[in-house]
């Protein structure tokens, strides 16, 4: 979301509505909370002259009579601290006061402040001034609700019970009773969830930007070009193909791209049809006709119940099958296919009718009939916007309707947005279609394992996200029934879920081991898939089964063994020896690696790796959650030959979120430090119809290359003053985390980002003109790289780096 953006949209409508408030553009904003010094952070070393004085004396005597008084004291020191305090002891509240509206920036958690205690101790209290803020709006600004933009915020993550939060949680200390209205992103349903459990949080959902195809650029389209000449030329003049060939195999090469020309095609052709954000969302903006068929055409990709595809349909008529083309990695096919029924769809949109043409008949007519209705209905859908409205209405006291929340491709109802966000019910899942997805995940992968190993995995380490598991019904978690030889059953229902072991002899692989890692979310939204794994590894474990044929139970057995030798009784050493789920202990959410990596306070990357194990060590069963059982959570990963995750969303590819580092790498960086040695890592795309696996390597690269180098997403991101900036920024620190967690970040990634962003005057005065403050942190980023030895840059690189940065630096001082 572009915030200021949205704000200026709020405030304005508000105004409209009769409030009391003056309108004020994004410019505006941006200078008072930048350049006029409202920060929530000391870390910016603002005089913090513009800032609201809160007098603590009040503040103090109220919190003396609270429970947690001398827990707050331990760790926090006296009131009123040291965080965002001026001299006279007064709190600095960071935001403008605008007749009846306060807008103002959330407290920092502390972390930029207190180091060690942000990632080391997650059970620590909210800082004095943090609490003070929401005391002063209740008290001195009397507020009558509380708006919080964005999703997402730390309220709802503070100390506290995970559900029915009570009068000693911290969430429900700081609202008390006001209204909490929440605008959040209409395809994070677990987090949206969380929100309303852990903050009273009404949610108003907003959509996310128009996706458009990355299409290919610079020397990447050139290179296309060289081989569609060389497909043809093959034909024609198959001795000047041979001399062609040579220089497609160089400019790949130049490009660290495959040297295979089919991988190279495969490349290019997944490259250009990535779907990437065209900038950022404003609040109650709608998709234009442009970008609403922009959307449509990415929806038909996927493979919706009870709707064929345009290119299924276009495939058929040529009497091709669309599934095998893609198989036969036929591009000139491919692309011909795409272009024919992205002409037939944008005539049907603009004109009612079917278009003309050789691939439409009396025999199939009807099929596209029923098609590009469906596509009119979700093309019309998408350009309603009721965020707005839905804000309006919640401040007025009215009921504002509820609507699905989730992946506005994999199921189109979720537009249009601007409604109470609520997730489908967790019991239904896993889906059918999500089991047949799973099934297929976890045979490619370990195909892909055999491929390079020639034997089969003994044992899997996935991550399980609970975003992903209700965007997708349940893929991962198939993926894991998968592996350990499990179907659904077709007497299963939502109120009495079965699964089927499937027998040995028609399984086709051994039962493969698994370790699942989970994160707080999950653990929340779906505890009912923990017990039925607990179940299912019970009777995994009671199969008359050999060693050879049964992977979890021949290790089940040595990890027993073990348990027995260090004094726990036969009960708990089975419990604990079948125990596959790990996550973070009772309440907490994180792995503490992001903080880590934002605060730059770590030496080796043995220290990821064993935050990672220290908070994730925690067994979770049908019979307890969040145990501590030390050295249980080693001895699962000691034995994991490959660790995957899904990327089941277009919003975000692995250089894009920060949490696909702070798990798939920290669990990367954990198995290493356990083993001595790395093991295979796979990110499954799920994205499309079609379920491709790759090594990390590949899918960090394609993210570079479709986002951080490509001119129409730079472009894109710039258009959005101050947010576009930060939002580049944020690759380049998750670019870090890969690099540490998973050692797959090659060396032509920080060249050609440096080529980019460094060499590139255009650009480079196009970020320090959106955002200096950002620039100035990407510049930091490079210098970070090359000081832990990721990028081998040259003495002259380095000192342009610092060069620009100190010139960056001395005009934003000037203009200060």
């Amino acid at each position: 979301m572009d915030t200021f953006s949205s704000i200026e949209n709020i405030l304005k409508e508000l105004k409209s509505k009769g409030y009391s408030v003056d309108s004020l553009d994004k410019d505006e904003l941006i200078k008072l909370f930048s350049k006029g010094s409202i920060v929530n952070s000391g870390k910016y070393g603002s005089d913090m002259k513009n800032l609201i004085k809160y007098h603590n004396e009040k503040y103090k005597n109220d919190l003396q009579n609270r429970l947690d008084n001398e827990e707050i004291l331990e760790c926090w020191g006296e009131a009123p601290g040291t965080i965002m305090v001026n001299e006279n002891k007064e709190f600095l509240i960071p935001g403008i006061i605008n007749k009846n509206i306060f807008v103002g920036l959330q407290p920092s958690r502390g972390c930029n402040e207190d180091i060690e205690k942000s990632y080391h101790d997650k059970t620590m209290p909210p800082h004095y001034q943090y609490q003070a803020f929401y005391k002063w709006i209740k008290e001195e600004f009397k507020a009558d609700a509380i708006v919080h933009v964005g999703t997402h915020g730390t309220l709802e993550f503070l100390k506290g019970k995970e559900c029915g939060i009570s009068g000693d949680c911290y969430s429900d200390i700081l609202l008390e009773d006001i209204p909490h209205i929440y605008l959040y992103y209409c395809c994070n349903p677990s987090e949206a969830t969380i929100a309303k459990r852990r903050s009273y949080a009404n949610l108003v959902g907003y959509q996310p930007p128009v996706f458009v195809q990355s299409d290919l650029y610079g020397e990447y389209s050139k290179l296309k070009t060289l081989i569609d000449n060389y497909r043809q030329g093959l034909l024609i003049n198959p001795t000047a193909s041979r001399e062609l060939l040579k220089n497609i195999l160089l400019k790949a090469k130049n490009l660290n791209l495959p040297q295979d020309i089919e991988e190279i095609e495969n490349e290019l052709y997944k490259m250009k049809l990535s779907l990437i954000p065209k900038g950022l969302h404003t609040y109650g903006n709608k998709f234009t006709k442009t970008e609403a068929l922009e959307y449509v055409k990415g929806v038909i990709s996927y493979k919706i119940s009870g709707v064929t595809s345009l290119e299924s349909l276009v495939a058929e008529a040529m009497d091709k099958d669309i599934n095998k083309l893609k198989g036969s990695k036929d591009y000139k096919t491919l692309d011909n296919i795409e272009k024919i029924s992205e002409e037939i769809l944008t005539y049907y949109l603009n004109n009612n009718e079917l278009k003309k043409c050789e691939f439409i008949n009396k025999n199939n007519k009807n099929k596209y009939i029923k098609t590009l209705k469906f596509t009119r209905e979700i093309y019309d859908k998408s350009k309603d916007n009721y965020e707005i409205n839905g804000l309006l209405k919640t401040l007025s006291g009215k009921y504002n309707e509820a609507k699905l929340s989730g992946d506005i491709y994999r199921n189109p109802n979720i537009l249009p947005t601007g409604f109470n966000l609520y997730q489908f019910d967790p019991l239904k899942v896993p889906t059918e279609n999500a089991y047949y997805r799973g099934d297929k995940i976890c045979k490619n992968t370990i195909e892909a394992y055999r491929n390079e190993n020639n034997r089969y995995p003994l044992s899997t380490a996935v991550i399980l996200w609970g975003i992903e598991t209700a965007k997708t019904q349940g893929e991962t978690f198939c993926q894991i029934l998968s592996y350990l030889g499990v179907k659904i059953s077709e007497e299963s229902n939502v109120w009495e879920p079965k699964f089927d072991i499937i027998p040995i002899k028609e399984l086709g692989h051994p039962r493969i081991d698994v370790t699942i890692n989970i994160c707080g979310f999950f653990r929340d939204m779906f505890p009912n898939l923990i017990d039925n794994l607990t179940d299912i590894f019970n009777r995994i474990y009671d199969l008359d089964e050999n060693d050879e044929e049964n992977y979890f139970k021949a290790n089940a057995k040595k990890i027993y063994k073990k348990l027995i030798k260090e004094g726990y009784c036969e009960k708990d050493a089975f419990d604990f020896s079948i125990s596959r789920i790990f996550g973070p202990r009772e309440g907490e959410y994180g792995t503490g690696i992001t903080d880590l990596i934002d605060n730059k306070n770590w030496n080796s990357e043995r220290e990821i790796g064993s935050l990672f194990l220290n908070n994730l060590q925690y067994v979770y069963n049908r019979n307890f959650r969040g145990r501590e059982v030390r050295g249980l959570y080693e001895e699962n990963l000691n034995t994991v030959d490959l660790i995957s995750q899904i990327r089941s969303s277009n919003d975000y590819e692995i250089i894009d979120l920060d949490h696909y580092y702070e798990f798939f790498g920290g669990l990367s960086k954990s198995v290493e430090l356990i083993k001595g040695s790395k093991v295979k890592m796979y990110i499954v795309d799920t994205t499309k119809s079609d379920l491709t696996v790759e090594k990390i390597d590949k899918s960090i690269a394609r993210g570079v290359r479709t986002r951080l180098l490509n001119p129409k997403w730079i472009n894109a991101m710039l258009n959005h003053k101050y947010h576009g900036g930060q939002s580049i920024y944020k690759r380049f620190k998750n670019i870090m985390g890969l690099a540490a967690t998973t050692n797959s970040v090659d060396q032509f990634i920080y060249k050609e980002m440096y080529k980019t962003y460094v060499e590139d005057e255009k650009i480079r005065s196009e970020l320090i003109k959106n955002n200096s403050y950002a620039y100035m942190d990407i510049l930091e980023e490079f210098i970070e790289y090359y000081e832990r030895g990721y990028f081998k840059a040259e003495d002259k690189e380095v000192h342009k780096i610092k060069k620009i940065y100190l010139e960056v630096e001395e005009g934003i001082e000037e203009e200060l």
